[in-house]
């Protein structure tokens, strides 16, 4: 459900997003199944209206959002980024972070601190194996 993301709601409402899910395909299903049996529907959001009227549908959106996505500058602004595409493929973003405020804060790792450490780690998980299929029971 790319248009009810359960993750972000789940997140704002602090549920888990097992219930969010449930929420969202119990509320979708209530409404097809009142469709189903001619009801009238009106969803009434901020932003839009959603009627359905005799099993037909149609959308009112605020006048608010149609003047402003009709605003010429409204695209520019919207833009993430205004580079060519070819040009943030070959960005390196590991050397643009290192740069940036947040990237100065955070240090590089000590790498030969970290090879031993993973060094250690896998000699240790290699004896655990070994102590474990060494060890054999006599039942008597």
């Amino acid at each position: 459900m790319i248009y009810a993301n359960p993750v972000p709601i789940a997140a704002a409402c602090q549920m888990g997003k097992d219930v969010v899910e449930d929420t969202l395909r119990t509320i979708f299903l209530a409404i097809k199944d009142m469709l189903k049996f001619d009801h009238n529907i009106v969803l009434q959001f901020g932003f839009a209206n959603i009627n359905f009227v005799n099993k037909a549908v149609k959308v009112v959106f605020a006048p608010y959002l149609t003047t402003e996505v009709k605003d010429k500058d409204f695209e520019q602004n919207m833009r993430r980024s205004t580079a060519a595409v070819s040009q943030t493929w070959r960005t390196n973003t590991r050397e643009n972070f290192f740069r940036s405020s947040m990237g100065t804060m955070i240090r590089n790792p000590n790498q030969e601190v970290n090879e031993a450490l993973m060094r250690k780690t896998e000699a240790l998980k290699w004896m655990s194996m070994d102590m474990s299929s060494a060890a054999k029971f006599d039942r008597q």
